[in-house]
C-alpha cells in the first residue's frame, strides 16, 4: 500500500471547521499536538533531540554519544600510541592519543619530589645521596663495622 496523504481540518478560530485540505510538505504537526514538528527526516547518522529551548524535537550529529556499557572489553589489547581515548573537556567531547597520555604521565614523573614517596619524612637532598649505592646499605654499613671491629681488636692486641 502507498503512502497516503492525511488531510487537515480548516478552521475560523472560533473552533467552527470551514473545510478539509490535504497536508502539504511545508506542513507539520506540532509536539503539542502529538506530532514532531519535524519536516524533514534528517540525514545518515543523526539522532532525533530535543532542541536547545525544549520546545521541539530536532535532528543532530551523534559524535557526542558514547555508551560505554555496551562496549566490548578491550583490557587484553597492547595499546598503541595512537589509538584514541575519549575526554571531556567542559563539556566538549575530544579525543586523545595514548602518546598524549603518556606524555603527560612522563612530565609528572621528570618533577617527582622525594617528599612525595612514602612517608614524605626523606628530601631531595637525602634521596640524592643513594646516587651510586650498588648494592644494600645496611649490608654495606655492617660489613664496614666488623672491619672496623676487627682493626680495633687487631692494634689492642
Amino acid at each position: 500500500m502507498a503512502d497516503q496523504v492525511p488531510i487537515k481540518g480548516i478552521f475560523n478560530g472560533s473552533g467552527d471547521p470551514t473545510g478539509l485540505a490535504e497536508f502539504t510538505t511545508s506542513d507539520t504537526i506540532g509536539y503539542a499536538d502529538g506530532g514532531t514538528g519535524l519536516s524533514t527526516l534528517g540525514t545518515s547518522g543523526q539522532v532525533l533531540k530535543v532542541n536547545s529551548g525544549a520546545t521541539a524535537l530536532e535532528w543532530g550529529e551523534v559524535e557526542a554519544i558514547l555508551n560505554i556499557d555496551g562496549m566490548t572489553d578491550g583490557s587484553s589489547i597492547t595499546i598503541a600510541d595512537t589509538d584514541k581515548f575519549a575526554i571531556s573537556d567542559g563539556g566538549v567531547e575530544k579525543y586523545i592519543e595514548a602518546s598524549q597520555i603518556t606524555s603527560y604521565v612522563q612530565s609528572g614523573i621528570s618533577a617527582l619530589d622525594a617528599t612525595q614517596i612514602a612517608d614524605g619524612s626523606v628530601s631531595n637532598t637525602e634521596f640524592q645521596y643513594l646516587n651510586g649505592v650498588t648494592s644494600n646499605l645496611q649490608t654495606q654499613l655492617d660489613n664496614k663495622a666488623s672491619t672496623g671491629f676487627a682493626i680495633a681488636m687487631a692494634i689492642a692486641l
